[in-house]
C-alpha cells in the first residue's frame, strides 16, 4: 500500500516538477531489473549487511518508537544512494518504505520479508507510473 501513497504524495507535493522516468522503459529487461534484481541486491546489501553491522555496534541503544538506530541509519544511507539516479524529492520519498523494509527484517529475523516487500513496492510503483 505504500507505493501508491508515495506516488500520489510525490505528484501532489511536486507536481510543478515532472517525474523523471527516463530510466524506465516498458520492456521485460527493465521490469526484471526494477522488480526483481534491484530489490534483491539492495536488500541484501542494505538490510543484510549494512543494517546488521550497524545493529551490532548500536545494540545498546533503545529503539526510536518501533525503529532501531540501525534501521534508521541504514534508511538514511538508502536514501543517499537513491540521490545518484533520482531527483531529491523522489530519493527522500524512499525513506519511509526503507524503514518499513528494515522493520520487517528485524521483526521476522530474516531478509526475505524485506526483499518481497521491496519487490511488491517497486512493482506497484512501476505499474502506477506506466499506467
Amino acid at each position: 500500500m505504500a507505493a501508491p501513497v508515495f506516488i500520489l504524495l510525490y505528484n501532489s507535493l511536486f507536481a510543478h516538477q515532472p517525474l523523471d522516468f527516463s530510466l524506465i522503459s516498458i520492456d521485460i529487461r527493465a521490469l526484471f531489473f526494477l522488480i526483481l534484481f534491484y530489490p534483491v541486491v539492495e536488500e541484501l546489501a542494505f538490510r543484510g549487511v549494512i543494517q546488521e553491522v550497524i545493529a551490532r555496534k548500536t545494540k545498546q541503544y533503545s529503539a526510536f518508537y518501533y525503529f532501531s538506530i540501525a534501521n534508521i541509519a541504514t534508511s538514511v544511507l538508502f536514501v543517499a544512494m537513491h540521490f545518484v539516479h533520482h531527483t531529491p524529492q523522489w530519493a527522500l520519498l524512499v525513506f519511509v518504505p526503507s524503514l518499513i523494509f528494515g522493520y520487517f527484517k528485524e521483526q521476522y529475523k530474516s531478509i526475505l520479508p524485506s526483499i518481497f516487500l521491496h519487490m511488491f513496492y517497486n512493482a506497484c510503483s512501476v505499474f502506477l507510473i506506466i499506467s
